[in-house]
């Protein structure tokens, strides 16, 4: 949603990134894969071309970015935990210590995972109106960041 802020180098380690976070609970459904290979396309990366870096660099391209980026990777990643309808203990972990090292709030986490459980409640239970409950979601997810 908010990955087109991303230099070409953040987006290269926000995708080594994802696909730490999609293998930390040694299951890889196949909506991260998918969600993955959107992230590749919204990021206008070619996937041959992204460079395999180790998750402590990751981590560092990101400690030394401004708090919006560090909010927007974090946000994501929240999206991607929960996007398989699993939020395992590895992932939970995984994710408070990205939150300790970005400086991210507990306040501030718990806001992400509450959007993201809204997402899903509005998902589920709406039938009608899809455009303006995504616009809200939008702008929800804007203040959030």
């Amino acid at each position: 949603m908010f990955l087109n802020e991303l230099n070409k180098k953040e987006a290269n380690a926000f995708i080594n990134l994802v696909e730490a976070l999609a293998n930390v609970d040694n299951v890889f459904a196949k909506n991260e894969k998918d969600l993955i290979d959107d992230y590749i396309q919204e990021l206008e990366l070619d996937e041959k071309n992204i460079k395999k870096i180790d998750f402590e660099t990751s981590v560092k391209e990101f400690e030394k970015a401004e708090e919006k980026i560090k909010n927007i990777i974090y946000f994501e990643l929240v999206g991607l935990a929960l996007c398989d309808g699993e939020y395992d203990e590895k992932e939970i972990q995984f994710l408070k210590g990205l939150a300790a090292r970005f400086n991210i709030s507990k306040n501030k986490q718990y806001e992400f995972i509450n959007y993201f459980k809204t997402v899903k409640e509005i998902y589920d239970n709406t039938v009608v109106d899809y455009e303006g409950k995504i616009e809200l979601l939008k702008k929800s997810a804007m203040e959030l960041i």
